[in-house]
């Protein structure tokens, strides 16, 4: 990124050097800049990141296999990047809902019964019928105690549904998730006999997630927690933070290639959900250097200097004179100047 950025800054040199070089040596003349082809600019102070761009894939969190539950034949299928909720089916067996999503973080690993004994599953099956609206009374008490007023909340969820009113679930019946359920790619297809364990496809979240493979030798611009920024292939900008830094290297799939580390990053804001866009290619910015409340103009106010170095063409109470200056970090289309006599709010000429 900084290569890219310094190619930048010559080509703004070159655009106006041509026209206001200030000679090797001695104190700057005031010279007259060109109205073709100028505009001003005002010296700033501003934060200044030098990011390391490198590209990425742009998909979702929380990857877990839909196993069937039951014997039967698949009578429908959601299409892959539906959003399932806490209540809905995910598929269909024998023309009837065979797997309902619930929420929570312990997943089911037995049948839901009033003979079942006490257990952490017992109050997340429980605070997920509350949720619903099964238990209207507040009969229940949420904890890990199947009473009553249980069997009664999971009845009503029952009879919402269509099913036989026993009061009990069977394991194939429901599937826990932290939240709402992405559909991703399917492994079967409708009108497919499956019996239980067979793979009916991927669930995620609808939180977004981004894969970076950084090569090894500038593995220190990936630091956990650290913010980033995201270029999306519809042009549009995204915040992220790093999540996680793999603490070993991938083996290159060449001698030609580089190892790498395998980066997750989190996605902020409004674009951390959605639908659209699973596994698009992304441009992710770490930062390399970071400068706060520096002096900056943009890079096309750079003059270069025939002796070497850059200034700075300033306007001053309808005069122009040249100021030297030292360029320091570039980010952003800006670059940090320092030099003496310059000021925040100087007026300066850069090229359009």
């Amino acid at each position: 990124m900084r290569r890219v950025v310094a190619a930048a800054a010559v080509a703004g040199v070159a655009a106006i050097g041509a026209g206001a070089v200030l000679a090797a040596g001695g104190d700057p003349e005031p010279v007259r800049a060109s109205s073709r082809d100028t505009s001003t600019a005002t010296v700033e102070r501003r934060d200044l990141v030098d990011r390391d761009t490198v590209q990425g894939t742009l998909g979702y969190a929380d990857s877990y296999t839909l196993l069937a539950g039951t014997t039967g034949t698949i009578t429908r299928l959601r299409e892959p990047g539906a959003v399932v909720r806490r209540g809905q089916s995910l598929y269909d067996v024998d023309d009837a809902a065979a797997a309902w999503l619930l929420y929570g973080s312990l997943p089911a690993w037995r049948d839901f019964s009033p003979s079942m004994s006490d257990g952490e599953d017992v109050r997340q099956l429980e605070h997920n019928l509350r949720a619903l609206g099964y238990d209207p009374d507040r009969d229940m008490t949420i904890d890990d105690d199947w009473t009553w007023a249980t069997t009664a909340a999971v009845e009503r969820f029952q009879d919402a549904r269509g099913m036989t009113e026993d009061g009990m679930l069977t394991r194939g019946e429901t599937v826990f998730r932290p939240g709402p359920a992405r559909i991703g790619d399917t492994h079967a297809t409708t009108g497919q006999t499956v019996t239980p364990g067979a793979q009916i496809g991927d669930l995620t979240s609808t939180r977004r997630e981004i894969t970076v493979n950084v090569p090894a030798d500038r593995q220190d611009v990936a630091r956990v927690r650290a913010d980033v920024t995201i270029d999306l292939p519809n042009g549009r900008s995204a915040r992220g933070r790093i999540q996680d830094v793999a603490k070993v290297a991938d083996k290159p799939a060449s001698e030609d290639a580089d190892a790498t580390i395998a980066v997750t990053i989190g996605m902020r804001g409004r674009a951390a959900h959605g639908t659209g866009l699973d596994q698009a290619p992304v441009d992710v910015g770490f930062a390399r250097e970071r400068r706060k409340h520096v002096l900056a103009v943009p890079v096309t106010a750079l003059l270069a200097r025939s002796g070497g170095g850059f200034a700075l063409e300033v306007v001053d109470g309808g005069r122009h004179r040249l100021v030297p200056v030292e360029a320091g970090t570039y980010a952003d289309d800006y670059v940090e100047v320092s030099g003496d006599g310059l000021r925040e709010g100087m007026t300066v000429v850069t090229a359009q």
